[in-house]
Order: C-alpha cells, then structure tokens, then sequence
C-alpha cells in the first residue's frame, strides 16, 4: 500500500443531484453509515452538488447536508449549478428580475423558496435577509462549497470537466454546467471523473472508462444514487436509495473495478471496440445484481 493510500482511511462516498428528496437523502446517509461500518471504516461523503431546487424539501436537504459536515470532517458540498443560483439570489443586493424569475417558475426554485418559508415574503431582497439570518449553517456551507475534489485516481465534480484542458486548469462554469463537450468526449482523461448534473436516460448510473455518470433524476425518479470507493480507489459499489409507494427501499450493488482501468497506452479504454455504444449498469431482479 502507498504512503498515499495509508492517508486514505476512509470510505469516499459520491453522492449525485439531491434536488430537494430530503426523505431519499435521509435513507441514504443511514446505509452510508452502516455500510463503512461493516467496512471498518469512516465514511468521507462527497455531495456533487445541486441539492436544493425541483423537490419539495430543499430546506430538510440542506439540514442533511450540514449535519455531514459536521459529523464527518473530511466530507465536502462541491457546488452545483443550482446551488450557485440560490446562493446568487441570496447574497446579492442587485436583482436581475428577469433571471430570478425564470429560476423561481422554470428550474424548481419556487420549491426551494417554499420549503423555507419564503415564498410569503414581500419581495426577493427581504426573503434573502430572512434565509440569511434563520438559516446561516446553510448560507456558509454553500459558500464554503468546492468546485472539484481530486484523488489519485477519481475526481468529483458537479457536471464534468473540459477534455481539452488539464484537471487543475478548468473554468468554474464548465465544472458547474458543461454538457456535450465532455459527455461525447471519447478519448483518455487523466483522471476518472465522477460526476452528476446530466440526468442518466434510465435513471440508473452510466459508467464509461473514464467517467461516471450518477445523476439518476432523483426529483422525477425517485431514486437517489451514491457510488462507493475504497480507500486504495480499487474496489467500488453503488448505494440506491428507491422510493415507491411502499416506501424507501435502499439496496447496494457490487461491481468489479476492471471496467476502469485500461491497459497502458490504451486510449478509448476497455470498451475500445463499442464506444458508441452506452455502458451502463441496470439492477436485476432476485438478488439485486448489477449487470455490465
């Protein structure tokens, strides 16, 4: 084991777009706790971003999002493109009315101002006074919140990165917001990047050789979607929290990790032969067993 690895104690969970499902992020935060105690370790839980917006309890997510903060140090919010809008609109003294609006009506901010009681108020300017003074846990955390997280072998982001520019080189807006130029990019990264932002089609995650996707449309889906890595990055599985109308189901899948390591001087990585064609893990029946 590398005097890196030995840094690395903990358990990385990767946690993809909340969108206010407090009661899916309360399921999943319980098995994140027992599932790094049945590894003997303690969880470093990474959010990727846009908690709040489209589901109902933007307000109870963010509690969550706190709490595991505080409760494990290591852990990190990496912004997403909604929490930067909410943060905007909370912060600022001049009020675009016109982006306000189309966040408050089109992209699920309405939500967010309702499930902290905002939405009452006279006007935007007296709502932000009243979410910074009830609420500043949640106001710092959101400023205190990372644009990436880099490991040796996996860095987190909220949306992707620039395939053309260097992991330390990257535009916070592409971070926050890029799309096609890196979802169609097929050639090598430095790293593999975990990343939300973009809804997977089937709601279940979408793993390439160099990039997952774990966006799994939780606001609409109903489910939330948490990818775990080892301490040495070599042994991953993913946690799901499902609700139904019987409830939260949380399960967990395991997978092997040779998907995400080509051979040296292999460019478009194990899948070299399809890459037109998605790879991505669906949850079979009886056992739960994910499928590549």
């Amino acid at each position: 084991m590398s005097r890196k690895e030995k840094r690395l104690p903990h358990v990385t969970y990767a946690i993809g777009d909340v969108h206010g499902r407090a009661d899916l992020l309360q399921s999943l935060l319980a098995a994140i706790v027992a599932d790094a105690h049945a590894s003997d370790a303690e969880p470093r839980v990474l959010f990727l971003g846009d908690i709040v917006d489209r589901g109902p309890n933007s307000r109870e997510a963010m509690d969550l999002v706190c709490d595991t903060l505080a409760r494990w140090p290591l852990s990190r919010l990496i912004r997403g493109n909604h929490d930067a809008y909410f943060l905007d609109f909370m912060t600022t003294d001049r009020i675009d009315e016109e982006r306000f609006g189309r966040w408050l009506m089109r992209i699920g901010g309405y939500q967010t101002m309702e499930s902290y009681g905002l939405l009452s108020v006279g006007n935007i300017r007296d709502a932000a006074r009243m979410f910074r003074a009830n609420h500043p846990h949640h106001l710092q955390a959101l400023k205190d919140a990372l644009p990436i997280v880099v490991d040796d072998r996996f860095a987190y982001v909220h949306a992707g990165i620039d395939p053309t520019r260097s992991i330390g080189d990257q535009a916070p807006k592409d971070l926050m917001m890029i799309r096609d130029r890196f979802l169609d990019h097929e050639g090598q990264l430095s790293h593999i990047i975990v990343h939300g932002h973009t809804p997977t089609s089937d709601s279940m995650p979408d793993s390439r050789p160099y990039r997952i996707a774990i966006d799994t449309g939780a606001y609409a889906s109903g489910r939330l979607t948490c990818l775990a890595i080892s301490a040495d990055e070599l042994n991953l599985h993913f946690l799901f929290a499902t609700s139904s109308n019987e409830g939260i189901e949380v399960t967990r899948e395991a997978r092997t990790n040779d998907r995400f390591y080509p051979a040296e001087g292999e460019i478009s990585g194990p899948h070299s032969d399809d890459d037109d064609i998605p790879v991505r893990c669906r949850l079979g029946t009886g056992s739960g067993s994910i499928f590549w």
